[in-house]
């Protein structure tokens, strides 16, 4: 598996994360798309930069 953390500036982390979580699944499902030829499963964590 792999894990991908994205650390992001508190003060940016609404405008990562989109209405309704609609910026973070589309992350999601473009590195997911770009890793189908791993045969790997991916995650994508997003967290504070604290």
């Amino acid at each position: 598996a792999i894990r991908l953390v994205l650390s992001v500036d508190p003060s940016d982390m609404g405008k990562v994360i989109g209405k309704q979580g609609r910026i973070a699944k589309a992350i999601r499902t473009v590195v997911k798309s770009a890793a189908t030829d791993t045969d790997k499963k991916v995650f994508v964590d997003i967290e504070d930069k604290d």
